[in-house]
């Protein structure tokens, strides 16, 4: 629901018509509460680096949020992430399950790619509703060293793009006007520290100006009515003279001043046809998604001076619309407001080394154990050139989202935030004009429902011909198995909140009357079955700047090849280490007996009712039915035992008939039935399967058809570093890979302790992204200095 917000305060006076009982303010907020009633999230994807060297991984944590809350997204489940070339041909693709609002990933940058500028893209199903930039987006360099000499450098080029943008987008003649400056290189990098003067026809200075180091500024200029004025700069030997944009000879001129705990609004007019002095106008405040709004009339001066609280204030982005009695836009400003948000940036890390290891407690301030605390740490060496990310995660979902264009170095305005950054922001966007929202899609074309919240896949069976009602769904690892029963004239049923992994199926069975298991006779559709296309209504990524000693460092041949094997190594290592893992945690929780079937065991090729025989039970098979009974059942009134098959309480037995264990994971017997009251006199047992250990034993008939999954959820591997000839070399200090923790929780007490390989470092850098106490940003890095104690924060 939207809340529509009248703007009052202390100094505020409200002339005229009370803003409640004015028609058009009624209108203007009836349009924007359609236009916001969808709510949007936004994607940031934190990238281990930047600079990659072909045959390395891609490590990325996925974090998407509300956008209007500013807290995780609970809603969508799934995240599409790929990488595209410079013929925006897609070489990787993924689906990322995102649960708690954040999951992680990683892709091979193998073949596919060789030395170049790639870009990787995030988005989701949701987001295609909306036209506002909410996708996440950002370019990576690759560089194949045995292939090509070529360095991927930023091409600067030799000509300047200069613009010099009048505050809230119009300069009105007569008036004082504040304009920003920008001037780029063709690239979108900034001229950094340029200067330059503002000169009218005859040559006469009036004043000057500096742009910062993103090439952006501002100066204040007093026009006078039917001149013209140019602005005057010299860079690599050559002089531009720019015609600044013509003064308008009437309308309304803004201009907005930050009072610390207020910001101060100035309107003044110069009445014409088109900005009449006795007509009324309106000055909205909105975030996209809740508005505030009152009336502004200059009937009785042409010059307004509003004073505006900045609690009165939306907390992060805030756009400011002057319109007219049409509602039609004149004017716009947006200004940024820190208020109410909450950013960490201070690490205290101590490590000590252990058999080969780096084991690192990183502590955070005011961290509280029982919130919402994820962060994913790149491990980089020092003073590495590979991790030149534009955004970081402020950046990227509180600002980003809200422009038209990409921004330089954005990270830079949340961190350390001091009064010149403030500063800095406020020239910057003073420079982006009008904001990502358009106003003409706001009062008539409010986005569509068409693209739902995606919880998982969903899937359609749909039968020809089949022989029974009854059929068995096999689990996967995040979906426990199913029974379903087709009522009478029924000839499909659909399964939502699907979430199968790479190299998952999924496995169906018909349950005969008898209780046997066969093969459906059905075809199924899945539902997404592919990625789906997006194609973004803006360009909001930069290439990477690389620095110039680049081209000058020694590439060494890089073999991937032990590395291939490692993994394969490890990862057969690890599935054994899981799988024991696994059966210690399952007998941790048990109240019984676990029995568990490795693929040759014999007991495989024999029936449950013969395993359960030799577990003292009683078992009767004739005609399709089974009875089971405890040969020395708790209870004399109950001596039937309560059974489960894949979690599911079967209330007969007579899909036991026949039953081979050439399916069966494990089994569970509890024979004292502790936990399960009267009913379990006669004990529990607990049957687990996996359809797909049947197949690869390779038995004759299988009694289920297994259908290939078109897309299924990428799985969270082991993130692997290759093994660099020198961890000395200027090569490995400017593009080596430490490691990647994507996913770093607090412990019980408050703690986030992860380890790394010791490499012999002096000293190790380690940049942050994440969420702690479930609503506060962590950015920025600290340094790690094996074997020191404690280690400094940066």
């Amino acid at each position: 629901m939207k809340w529509i917000v009248f703007l009052f305060s202390s100094v505020l006076v409200v002339t005229g018509i009370a803003a409640q009982e004015d028609s058009r303010l009624d209108q203007l907020f009836s349009s924007f509460t359609t236009y916001s009633e969808l709510p949007r999230e936004v994607a940031y994807i934190h990238l281990n680096k930047s600079v990659f060297i072909k045959g390395e991984e891609l490590g990325f944590k996925a974090y998407v949020m509300d956008k209007d809350t500013k807290k995780r997204s609970l809603e969508t489940r799934n995240l599409y992430c790929i990488v595209t070339d410079s013929a925006n041909r897609t070489l990787k693709s993924k689906m990322l399950l995102i649960e708690e609002g954040v999951g992680n990933g990683s892709f091979s940058l193998d073949s596919l790619f060789t030395t170049g500028t790639y870009t990787f893209r995030a988005y989701t199903n949701w987001m295609l509703n909306f036209s506002e930039p909410n996708y996440y987006e950002q370019t990576l360099e690759v560089i194949d060293p045995e292939t090509d000499e070529y360095r991927p450098t930023a091409d600067l080029g030799k000509f300047l793009d200069a613009q010099f943008l009048p505050e809230g987008g119009r300069a009105v003649a007569g008036l004082e006007a504040v304009y920003g400056v920008i001037i780029k290189y063709p690239s979108g990098h900034g001229v950094p520290n340029l200067k330059g003067s503002i000169t009218d026809e005859a040559g006469q200075e009036i004043t000057r100006f500096k742009v910062n180091q993103f090439g952006i500024g501002r100066f204040g200029l007093l026009l006078g009515k039917g001149k013209t004025y140019y602005a005057r700069f010299e860079n690599n030997e050559k002089e531009y003279r720019i015609p600044l944009p013509p003064a308008h000879p009437e309308g309304i001129a803004l201009k907005l001043t930050d009072l610390k705990k207020d910001i101060g609004l100035s309107l003044e007019m110069v009445p014409g046809t088109g900005t009449p002095q006795d007509q009324p106008y309106q000055l909205s405040i909105h975030n996209g998604d809740e508005i505030k709004a009152f009336p502004i009339s200059f009937a009785g001066d042409l010059k307004q001076l509003k004073v505006i609280p900045k609690t009165d204030l939306y907390k992060g982005m805030n756009i400011i619309t002057l319109m007219d009695q049409n509602s039609r836009p004149l004017l716009e400003r947006l200004y940024f407001n820190n208020n109410g948000l909450k950013f960490v940036e201070t690490y205290q890390a101590r490590s000590v080394i252990d058999s080969g290891q780096v084991l690192v407690t990183l502590e955070i301030p005011g961290v509280e154990a029982g919130t919402f605390n994820s962060l994913s740490l790149s491990v980089l060496p020092d003073n590495t050139g590979s991790y030149t990310h534009h955004h970081n995660f402020p950046s990227y979902t509180l600002l980003q989202p809200y422009l038209k264009g990409p921004i330089e170095n954005a990270g830079y305005y949340f961190e350390d935030i001091n009064a010149r950054k403030r500063y800095d922001l406020d020239n910057l966007l003073i420079t982006q004009g009008w904001s990502s929202y358009s106003w003409n899609t706001v009062l008539n074309h409010p986005p569509l429902y068409r693209f739902d919240f995606e919880k998982g896949i969903s899937y359609t069976v749909r039968f020809n011909t089949r022989n029974s009602d009854d059929f068995y769904i096999y689990p996967t690892a995040n979906n426990p198995s199913l029974m379903l029963k087709l009522k009478k004239g029924e000839v499909d049923f659909t399964v939502e909140e699907f979430y199968p992994q790479e190299g998952e199926s999924l496995s169906i069975s018909e349950i005969s009357k008898k209780g046997g298991t066969r093969p459906p006779g059905g075809a199924v559709h899945f539902k997404p079955a592919g990625i789906p296309k997006y194609a973004p209504d803006f360009d909001i990524s930069l290439p990477n700047r690389l620095e110039k000693s680049t081209t000058q460092i020694e590439f060494p041949p890089i073999s991937f090849e032990n590395l291939e094997k490692l993994q394969i190594l490890d990862e057969v290592v690890v599935t054994k280490k899981k799988d024991a893992t696994r059966m210690e945690k399952l007998k941790d929780r048990s109240n019984g007996q676990l029995d568990f079937f490795e693929l040759d065991d014999p007991r495989r090729n024999q029936f449950l009712s013969n395993y359960l025989s030799g577990r003292g039970f009683i078992v009767s098979e004739a005609l399709g039915q089974v009875s089971i009974t405890a040969r020395n059942p708790n209870s004399l009134n109950n001596a039937t035992p309560i059974v489960y098959l894949d979690g599911i309480l079967l209330t007969d037995f007579t899909l036991l008939y026949r039953f081979s264990l050439n399916a069966v994971d494990y089994i569970e017997i509890n024979k004292s039935g502790i936990g399960s009251g009267i009913m379990g006199g006669g004990g529990v047992i607990k049957i687990f399967t996996d359809p797909r250990l049947q197949y690869a034993q390779g038995s004759g008939s299988l009694s289920f058809n297994e259908y290939e999954i078109p897309l299924t959820y990428g799985i969270q591997k082991r993130f692997y570093t290759p093994v660099y000839p020198s961890y000395n070399s200027p090569f490995f200090r400017k593009f080596g890979t430490v490691d990647w923790h994507p996913d770093v929780r607090a412990d019980s007490d408050g703690q986030f302790r992860f380890q790394i390989k010791d490499y012999g470092l002096e000293r190790i850098q380690v940049f942050v992204a994440g969420i702690v106490n479930s609503d506060t940003y962590a950015l920025g890095s600290f340094s790690i200095m094996p074997g020191n104690n404690p280690a400094n924060s940066q």
